[in-house]
């Protein structure tokens, strides 16, 4: 196996080790996406409605924030609804969506213009805590410290919001937004938000795509793109002696 293909694999591994591969996939007929803006500055909520293998379009949605019942929307023929939303305060907003029967939960951070991000890839930041309690509980205790400080966006490459997330909260970390990785242009879109990206944590491939838009960039493995470190105490010490309250 080639370096290359050792990279693209063994996150997978690792995230399958983890016991991802036994949480189970319920069938779902509506998704809803993880946001991340800030105060006064629009978001898009966006859900999607499903068939049992494809999407299915032209079916109406009712949005709620924290119970409180939004809109009435119709998805579009792929399947995709959108409502712009301008949220008045920071915070945590749970979003739901229900076609029907079927319904679904995400997650809307609200930050100010004030607070800073931290990014971390869920599978190759928590990697070597699903071998090693000894390092999940380290993993846990740095990223719950750091919560106190900096607003946590979870990415993940591969295992995707479902899986991660019900490994996050199974593991009790901090909850949070769960984003897709779609390269820079993650980050682009975060910034365009008027988010502060202080630090990143993750594979030697994605720091170095976020060369461009964050200066503290951490990973485990070797880079010329970042800060190798050996474990979650390095991460902390830095980014505790990096803030400044």
């Amino acid at each position: 196996m080639t370096l290359s293909l050792k990279k693209l694999i063994l996150p997978i591994i690792f995230s399958m080790a983890a016991g991802f591969y036994a949480v189970p996939l319920s069938h779902a007929d509506v998704v809803v996406f993880d946001r991340v803006t800030t105060v006064k500055t629009p978001i898009r909520i966006t859900v999607l409605t499903k068939g049992r293998f494809f999407s299915a379009g032209g079916r109406r949605v009712d949005i709620y924030l924290n119970d409180d019942h939004l809109k009435r929307i119709l998805t579009g023929g792929d399947g995709y609804g959108y409502l712009k939303y301008s949220p008045p305060a920071p915070g945590y907003i749970t979003i739901k969506a229900r076609s029907g029967s079927d319904s679904a939960t995400g997650l809307l951070l609200v930050m100010t213009k004030n607070d800073q991000a931290l990014a971390i890839e869920v599978e190759h930041g928590f990697k070597d805590a699903v071998f090693s309690d000894e390092v999940k509980q380290s993993s846990l205790k740095a990223v719950k410290m750091l919560s106190k400080h900096y607003k946590i966006i979870y990415l993940s490459r591969y295992a995707g919001k479902g899986i991660s997330g019900t490994w996050l909260e199974k593991q009790n970390f901090p909850e949070s937004v769960i984003l897709s990785w779609r390269g820079p242009e993650t980050l682009t879109a975060l910034k365009k938000k008027g988010i502060q990206l202080h630090a990143i944590i993750g594979s030697a491939a994605v720091i170095s795509e976020a060369a461009k838009d964050i200066e503290n960039r951490f990973t485990f493995e070797k880079t010329k793109d970042g800060t190798t470190v050996t474990d979650w105490d390095e991460i902390l010490e830095h980014l505790q002696e990096k803030h400044e309250p």
